[in-house]
């Protein structure tokens, strides 16, 4: 029993302790969230931030402006703010000049309760115009209803203004566009037919060591039929020497003698003093003659220069264009065939492309493809206007499964050079709908791709996208966005960045 009247009486004093609330330290209710804006016109993107709005209450609006053409801080010109309430109510106020780059901080007091237009007037170096709608003013904190937050999936990542403004920034909206059906491929440059020729000993012999026998340099532009270099036929060989320089001058008397024997045929034909036959004949011998000779002069020409070497014969380039290899070493002998120089025409080259056996439907007869090549910021394109389709293989290589695409493009810039390798993009049939925005958007991560969401002016959210069709400097996204959101297109690795950071950065001006 007295148990019992001991526990009744701790109980009553716990009751008794309850029931004294010390209204001292009661903890203030939390101030009701302000608002903020984030609209984007041609001209301007505006953020603006400020706290509830509540008749008698001094509303600090903290405007920030940038200019969207470099997305830089609007530094001067006066802001015009124009608050017009849906009974009549105006309220005008002008800030002559940032307090801060980029930031205007109006101050306004309401005076009535209601729903308010904000139309903000820009004249700076650039006139511009932005209307906020829906801007409510409460009459009291106790009109303002309560907000339950909806939580997000998707992790919030805070990049200030200041931080915007300082690098490189652009976003650009997601839009709904036509894009080709394009393919994706590894292509190597290679020469075009008859754009290379390799240059051989026509006879065993040697390239005198001398000042006189001025040989090119690796590099130099030479025309079609210059010199290259003297090569002495080599009197070691057997018939080396005898050989080809009576050859050559045993067709070139021949020539000669047929020229000088169809000039007297010919007038003889004009005062009918031979037969057709006779006539024909001797056209004939002149043509076999001259070819015979032709075959021997197309490489090489007696040399007549003496202060070389008498004898000697000197080497001609067949086409017009860059020493691309020399393999002489004057006074050395070589034997016939040995390749002495190559040469390849820059002028025009080809773009060889091994094109997977499933994507090859995508891309009958292209007329369009862009090349990207490490060390170039620009693509190389290849259109009708500098290039053409050469041709598209028949059949599969058995190892690589792949089929060959082969496109000429004219190379006037010289950025093309045999032996890069790119990645090619070839245009596909036709055209379809869809989401785009720029490539630079684009970040990858093990083979996944993600982009950057601006969602306001100083939030942004990572989001994985599934890529479509790729044209030039745009790509499809099949999944992860909407028309209409902005992507960062400069800028994503610092929004990165940011996201990665153990603490989010302190705010640089007044909310």
């Amino acid at each position: 029993m007295q148990k019992l009247i001991t526990l009744s009486i701790v109980a009553l004093l716990l009751l008794s302790g309850c029931g004294e609330h010390n209204h001292d330290e009661e903890t203030t209710p939390p101030k009701p969230e302000g608002g903020a804006v984030t609209l984007w016109t041609q001209k301007t993107e505006l953020f603006m931030e400020h706290p509830a709005l509540i008749v008698g209450s001094e509303a600090k609006f903290a405007t920030h402006l940038s200019w969207m053409a470099d997305f830089k801080p609007v530094t001067e010109g006066t802001v015009q703010f124009t608050f017009l309430s849906s009974d009549g109510e105006q309220i005008n106020v002008t800030v002559e000049k940032p307090s801060s780059p980029g930031i205007y901080r109006p101050a306004i007091n309401f005076r009535k309760p209601g729903t308010y237009q904000l139309t903000i007037i820009l004249n700076g170096k650039v006139r511009d115009t932005i209307i906020v709608d829906e801007l409510k003013v409460f009459a009291s904190e106790q009109d303002i209803p309560e907000t339950k937050d909806v939580p997000s999936s998707e992790q919030q990542i805070s990049f200030l203004k200041e931080q915007q403004w300082k690098i490189d920034f652009r976003t650009e909206p997601v839009r709904r566009q036509l894009i080709s059906e394009t393919v994706r491929s590894v292509a190597e440059i290679i020469p075009a037919v008859n754009g290379e020729a390799i240059v051989a000993a026509p006879f065993t012999g040697y390239i005198p060591a001398s000042s006189e026998n001025h040989l090119p340099d690796p590099g130099e532009i030479i025309q079609r039929g210059a010199s290259l270099a003297v090569i002495i036929p080599s009197a070691e060989t057997p018939g080396g020497s005898e050989d080809f320089a009576s050859r050559y001058t045993n067709a070139e008397t021949q020539r000669d003698l047929a020229y000088r024997e169809f000039e007297r045929i010919k007038k003889l034909y004009a005062v009918q003093s031979i037969s057709d036959k006779e006539y024909q004949e001797a056209e004939a011998a002149l043509r076999r003659a001259n070819t015979t000779f032709q075959s021997l002069n197309m490489l090489v020409s007696a040399e007549k220069d003496s202060s070389i070497v008498q004898g000697g014969f000197r080497l001609k380039a067949p086409i017009t264009g860059t020493i691309a290899e020399m393999y002489v070493v004057p006074g050395k002998q070589v034997n016939a065939g040995d390749p002495l120089f190559r040469i390849i025409n820059m002028n025009t080259v080809w773009i060889k492309a091994s094109i997977a056996a499933n994507d090859i439907a995508k891309i009958i007869n292209p007329s369009y493809a862009w090349l990207r090549l490490a060390g170039l910021t620009e693509p190389i394109e290849i259109n009708q206007r500098n290039g053409k389709l050469i041709s598209t293989g028949s059949a599969i290589d058995e190892r690589t499964r792949t089929i060959p695409v082969i496109f000429q493009r004219s190379n006037t810039e010289k950025f093309l050079r045999i032996g890069m390798t790119g990645e090619i993009n070839i245009s596909g049939n036709g055209k379809h709908p869809g989401l785009v925005i720029p490539q630079s958007a684009l970040m990858e991560e093990e083979g996944r791709y993600s982009v950057y969401v601006h969602t306001e002016g100083e939030s942004f959210v990572k989001r994985d996208v599934t890529l479509g069709a790729r044209e030039k400097e745009r790509v499809e996204i099949l999944k992860g966005l909407e028309e209409g959101e902005r992507v960062v297109t400069v800028g994503a690795y610092q929004v990165r960045l940011a996201s990665m950071s153990s603490q989010l950065p302190a705010h640089g001006h007044e909310h």
